[in-house]
Parts: C-alpha cells; structure tokens; sequence
C-alpha cells in the first residue's frame, strides 16, 4: 500500500516538474521566397522543403545559413558557406525574417569560387615541384 503512495507521488513530481513547451523560449521563423519553383531550401544544412514554401520555418534564437545546396564533404565551400550566396540570417524569438534566394546569382558564383579553389590547388602543386627540383640540385 505504501507503494502506491511512493509511486504516485513520484509520477506526480515528475509531471508537475516536466517541460511543458517544446521550446524554452518562442521560436522565431524564417521565410524563404525563391526566383524558380521546386529549388530544395537547406537551413543548417536540413532540407526544410521545395519553393513555394507554404509556411514558415520555425528555429531556434540565433545565427543561420540557408542555402539550395546540401551540406557536402567534397566541396568546403558549400559545407562552410564560404560563397556569398548563401545566406547567413540571425533570427530573435517571436521574430520573422524574410529571406529571398536568387539561385541564378548563386550558381554563378559557386562557380566562380570553384575555379579559383581549382587555380589554387594548381599553384600549390607547382610550388611543391619547384622544392623538389631545388631539393634535387643541392644533393647533387
């Protein structure tokens, strides 16, 4: 019988003390409006859905990036936002932010960043040729 009591006395205190909201604070929301239909909208690299978005996107307080391209391990410039296209938006609680994606600006710019990553790796592989060849004329 005491059990009982111990028991339910428990469920109650752990009910009493429970979180009663999903969120600790409000959550602000984001609203992504794109320049062509079905382009995949990521925020923090989570696809979120396709354009038109019907509602917003419910996040938590702080910075975010959004973008059409998924997270990638090949490419570091699309996994680390390092291109200006993507959007980088800070959202408070109980706030909308309202974020429009001009996915023809974008891919011209990721390519552009993609050919200078591309000029870089060919500068680095002469550089290590030149030491190879200035290592093998002072052994010799």
């Amino acid at each position: 019988m005491n059990f009982k009591y111990i028991i339910g006395g428990l469920i109650y205190v752990s009910i009493s003390y429970a979180q009663s909201e999903i969120f600790q604070t409000n959550p602000g929301y984001i609203v992504v409006e794109s320049d062509t239909s079905s382009v995949p909208i990521y925020v923090d690299g989570v696809l979120m859905g396709h354009t038109p978005l019907n509602n917003p996107i419910p996040v938590l307080q702080g910075s975010h990036s959004i973008s059409h391209h998924p997270p990638s391990l090949k490419d570091p410039f699309i996994q680390y936002g390092l291109i200006d296209g993507m959007k980088q938006v800070y959202v408070f609680s109980e706030d909308t932010v309202r974020v429009y994606l001009n996915t023809m600006l974008l891919e011209k710019e990721l390519k552009r960043v993609k050919a200078e990553y591309q000029y870089t790796n060919y500068i680095g592989i002469g550089l290590i040729f030149l030491l190879i060849w200035q290592l093998w004329i002072i052994s010799s």
